[in-house]
């Protein structure tokens, strides 16, 4: 019986993730080099799916947020020689470390293919597996494992606190995740985009997101005696930000 509840989960996770394969296969991996860091970021930025919004200084505020994002790793953690991105997608995250921080040890995995193969024409690594969070090693380990606007593509808060306990074990100074979707905020969440997109729940039928509390987190911070900083992102941009929450884990 317990073989055959893991064997149904394990069935359940797949369909589900088939559900958002489908649309980010859909997503071409054509794109244009370019040498201006800026340009680039913008590119990487629309092919993960943040090209839904057309307001002045939208990819602005998301590169000032990186910053402040990564000036916040760079000084909590020391020196940083490595990072590693659980879902990374199109690699933008890692591109930008590579670029503007000089980190040349950078490695993630992504459930999609098509995102992986930008990916790997923007990075220089060889640590790029297309695989689903939960199969990451514990090796080789990176200074900095993040994980950004990914836990609520899983299927539920479970498999994401599983994920969080494999990213862990594989850091070597801080865990990072952002944009975590607040259970507290679910229904407000849910009705804005209900008032946004016309059928929403029929259109994104099998495609629920996966809310979770503050407290998952501490008490992942107090089991483990990590230290747990959680944050409010600042992008007033982003209609999303106002429902979701940052993590910084650091050992």
């Amino acid at each position: 019986l317990r073989m055959s509840r893991g064997l149904g989960d394990v069935y359940k996770r797949q369909a589900y993730m088939n559900e958002w394969n489908k649309i980010w296969e859909k997503r071409s991996s054509e794109i244009v080099m370019s040498d201006d860091v800026f340009d680039m970021f913008c590119k990487l930025k629309k092919a993960d799916g943040f090209d839904t919004q057309d307001v002045d200084g939208y990819y602005e505020a998301f590169f000032k947020e990186w910053n402040a994002m990564s000036d916040r790793i760079m000084k909590e953690a020391g020196n940083v020689d490595s990072v590693y991105e659980v879902g990374c997608g199109s690699g933008v995250n890692l591109y930008l470390f590579q670029q503007l921080k000089k980190i040349e040890c950078v490695g993630g995995c992504d459930y999609s293919e098509a995102l992986l193969d930008i990916a790997k024409k923007v990075l220089n690594t060889h640590d790029l597996v297309c695989k689903g969070a939960h199969g990451i090693s514990e090796e080789p380990v990176y200074d900095i494992v993040m994980a950004d606007s990914v836990f609520q593509y899983f299927q539920d808060t479970e498999y994401g606190m599983h994920v969080l306990e494999k990213m862990w074990k594989k850091a070597k100074k801080m865990v990072v995740i952002t944009e975590i979707h607040d259970e507290s905020m679910k229904e407000e969440h849910l009705n804005y985009r209900r008032q946004c997109v016309e059928n929403y729940d029929e259109k994104y039928k099998g495609l629920d997101k996966t809310f979770y509390t503050k407290d998952m987190f501490l008490k992942f911070a107090e089991k483990t005696g990590a230290r747990c900083d959680i944050v409010k992102p600042q992008n007033e941009l982003y209609w999303n930000n106002k429902y979701v929450f940052d993590c910084y884990l650091s050992k």
